[in-house]
């Protein structure tokens, strides 16, 4: 198997610190995560601060704010321009009838139709809105604002604006900083559909070593190709194993079981148990 122990073991925190976090919106509803840390990862995962980065983090009640005068009543831990708190956004979701301080506190929340537009045109504009280089601030928002749109992945299933807009956020250059790309890549798997397949498929190739791909890989599990099946196979022996197992199990790819079988003794244990559960999936 390719890859030295440590570039694995890095690369596996990362992936186990990425999928913590989108199943965290996945499941929280109405009610804040808690911030996954090292100690919550596999012991063979977990690297030191690999899932302790010092990502942007604002603290919301996971509430709506209530009272006429609730803009008038901001919180004194809110500063305009800081940390993912803007008082434009705010207005202008307030005008849609959305209640919020920060959209932190819409992740992972069925997200209202009328919000949807303003969190794409926050997003295309995001630079505008907030010029200068890649703060703390803008990454607050942009992980915020492409979390939301993972949230609302079922309405946008297929639409290309949208698929143009999550694409940019992987093939930015320099690459961008913070958990944008990560959750950016859940996104493109989400809403992009079989007809997406050749773009995708030339975007996991493109993409620099630091953008994450794995998201990319695991999408061709729903296409079932011939073709998707050789890009699948194609990250097997890599950093990215754990992804391209998920995917021949998705598409229950013919001819692999020996190819995946190894994996039950892999040195990590999230590998070892996408493994066995491919196994029961594939057919002989």
């Amino acid at each position: 198997m390719t890859g030295s122990a440590p570039d694995r073991a890095s690369r596996v925190a990362r992936i186990a610190e990425v999928r913590a976090a989108i199943e965290a919106i996945e499941t929280r509803g109405d009610q804040p995560a808690p911030r996954k840390t090292s100690r919550d990862l596999p012991a063979e995962a977990a690297t030191p601060g690999a899932a302790d980065a010092e990502y942007p983090q604002v603290t919301h009640s996971g509430q709506p704010p209530e009272g006429d005068d609730w803009m008038d009543r901001i919180p004194a831990r809110y500063r305009d321009g800081e940390n993912g708190f803007d008082r434009r956004l705010m207005q202008e979701l307030a005008a849609v009838g959305v209640r919020c301080y920060t959209i932190n506190s819409l992740v992972g929340t069925r997200q209202r139709p009328q919000a949807i537009p303003v969190f794409i045109d926050w997003l295309t504009h995001l630079e505008e809105r907030v010029p200068g280089p890649e703060s703390r601030h803008r990454q607050a928002l942009r992980a915020n604002l492409v979390s939301c749109l993972y949230s609302a992945a079922p309405s946008l299933r297929g639409r290309a604006d949208v698929i143009n807009l999550i694409i940019d956020q992987l093939t930015w250059q320099p690459p961008l900083p913070g958990p944008a790309p990560d959750i950016a890549g859940y996104v493109l798997k989400r809403i992009a559909t079989k007809r997406d397949f050749a773009r995708i498929a030339d975007l996991i190739e493109e993409l620099p070593p630091e953008v994450p791909r794995g998201s990319l890989i695991e999408y061709m599990g729903k296409v079932k190709t011939p073709a998707a099946r050789e890009i699948a196979l194609r990250y097997l022996d890599t950093e990215w194993t754990f992804f391209s197992i998920r995917a021949l199990a998705a598409m229950k790819a013919t001819g692999v079981r020996d190819r995946v079988a190894p994996y039950l003794h892999d040195a990590n244990g999230m590998v070892r148990t996408q493994a066995r559960k491919a196994l029961q999936r594939l057919p002989e």
